[in-house]
């Protein structure tokens, strides 16, 4: 106790050197604060964002490959190669891929089910477009193709019913398919065939004989606004009012022959491109293709908070360095005040120790008081400096020029995941920031009397004396 309330005293009677040391440690502490809530802060963001939205991946035709590897058909028109389903499976499945969104659809007909604008094919049916099954080689009488009357849309998340999103479609009746073989129809394809929650049915795919009867079950019914004939048509095929909605595993688990998909892949990191390319080129992906990453809507949600991680480690560095440098030069400063002090206790036969646990004690005392305002201003202003840093760095992010392709990306490679750049982080106290803050509190407050205790361990007590009557 004697010791702790010598402490006390030499702080008050030392004021002038301890306010000085006490501002220095106030602003270093307020700093610390600041930067290490930021930074952990930011640092769970961009683990929590880059796990929920990677760098989505799409193919686009090089027109260039696309003449010097392929010969035009007898029409003298060039087409893509073919991503067969298998594939477009198949590049799912490398390390690189976080997420892959898939879409499928399956043109078919349903025994029994009328489609709107049903009958309108006729012309076409007369034309030998959609002719009925030929009779084969051997002459074995094969089933009637009849024209397709729905089609069949299936899809490996919600997200990819944009439609729902835009309030062209919303449920309204029953519920969103979850179970295999679950399904949503419209609300006039239900009036016009009487089909109610629950109620099943058949429907053949009109590409192949060999896929058998798709059955479905009615989970929900949905309002419907969108155009029922976007390109004019008058198809019961192409009426938008005839698709089924179900999820992409019940189409996949079914048959994934005659199944049209298309499909967006997320990568973990933008790094993993190449690695991702070649596990593509492995896997039969043409050269034709280019393999494209969207890097830009990854970056625009994740840089800012990048930068501010960035920066709020940059500026804690600058901050300690100097901190440190001034408490050093006052550490010895002050110890040429207190040296006769230091020696006289020696004198008397006070242990170093002692003494030394002295002068830690008024260290601890100034840094407790420093401590609690430097760490209370820091957690009131840390939120508005990282507001302020993040408009900032949003603000760069946006001016930097963005590839534009144009509609490529909804032609090639299906749905693209649209999220919004993040304009605030919620800074909070995270358990690693607490213990970096005490950490540097300690070594701080060791270093305001470091060249005391510098004196006190390898000086004598009569040296010490003679040094400072010389």
């Amino acid at each position: 106790m004697y010791l702790i309330g010598h402490a006390l005293k030499n702080i008050v009677r030392n004021k002038g050197r301890y306010l000085l040391i006490g501002a220095v440690l106030t602003i270093s502490f307020l700093a610390v604060t600041v930067s290490a809530m930021i930074h952990f802060t930011t640092a769970a963001v961009i683990d929590d964002y880059s796990d929920r939205f990677g760098a989505s991946v799409y193919f686009t035709p090089d027109l260039r490959k696309l003449l010097a590897l392929t010969e035009p058909d007898e029409d003298g028109m060039y087409r893509n190669p073919e991503i067969t389903t298998e594939q477009y499976i198949a590049f799912s499945k490398s390390d690189a891929v976080r997420n892959t969104l898939f879409q499928g659809s399956r043109q078919t007909y349903g025994d029994g089910l009328i489609g709107l604008d049903q009958g309108g094919e006729e012309r076409s049916l007369a034309s030998d477009a959609w002719n009925s099954f030929t009779e084969s080689d051997t002459h074995d009488t094969q089933p009637r193709r009849q024209a397709p009357n729905t089609t069949v849309l299936g899809y490996s998340d919600s997200s990819l019913m944009e439609d729902f999103a835009r309030g062209l479609r919303e449920l309204d009746e029953g519920s969103l398919f979850a179970a295999p073989g679950e399904c949503m129809v419209s609300r006039d394809f239900a009036d016009l065939n009487g089909l109610n929650l629950g109620d099943s049915f058949d429907l053949q795919d009109v590409n192949s004989t060999e896929v058998g009867p798709l059955h479905l079950t009615v989970c929900g019914i949905y309002l419907d606004i969108t155009t029922p004939q976007p390109d004019g048509s008058d198809w019961a095929v192409t009426n938008r009012r005839n698709e089924i909605l179900t999820s992409f595993s019940t189409l996949e688990e079914h048959s994934i022959q005659g199944l049209y998909v298309t499909a967006v892949y997320y990568l973990k990191s933008p790094d993993l491109a190449p690695a991702f390319e070649s596990y593509l080129r492995e896997n039969g992906l043409d050269e034709v293709y280019n393999v494209n990453v969207d890097a830009a809507s990854y970056n625009n949600i994740v840089k800012p908070v990048e930068s501010l991680k960035n920066i709020s480690a940059a500026f804690l560095a600058v901050i300690l360095s100097v901190g440190c440098l001034v408490l050093i030069l006052l550490s010895m400063l002050g110890v040429r005040e207190r040296k006769y002090e230091i020696g006289v206790l020696r004198a008397m036969g006070m242990p170093k120790g002692k003494v030394a646990f002295g002068l830690i004690c008024e260290s601890v005392c100034v840094m407790a008081l420093c401590l609690c305002i430097g760490f209370g201003v820091g957690s009131v202003i840390a939120q508005p400096i990282s507001d302020a840093i993040m408009e900032e760095q949003a603000n760069l992010v946006e001016q930097q020029p963005q590839p534009d392709f144009g509609d490529i990306l909804s032609s090639t490679a299906g749905a693209k995941e649209t999220v919004s750049a993040l304009q605030e982080v919620e800074i909070v106290l995270a358990p690693e920031s607490i213990v970096l803050i005490a950490m540097i509190s300690l070594a701080l407050g060791l270093l305001t009397n470091v060249a005391g205790i510098f004196y006190i361990t390898r000086y004598e007590p009569m040296k010490i004396l003679w040094g400072k009557s010389g």
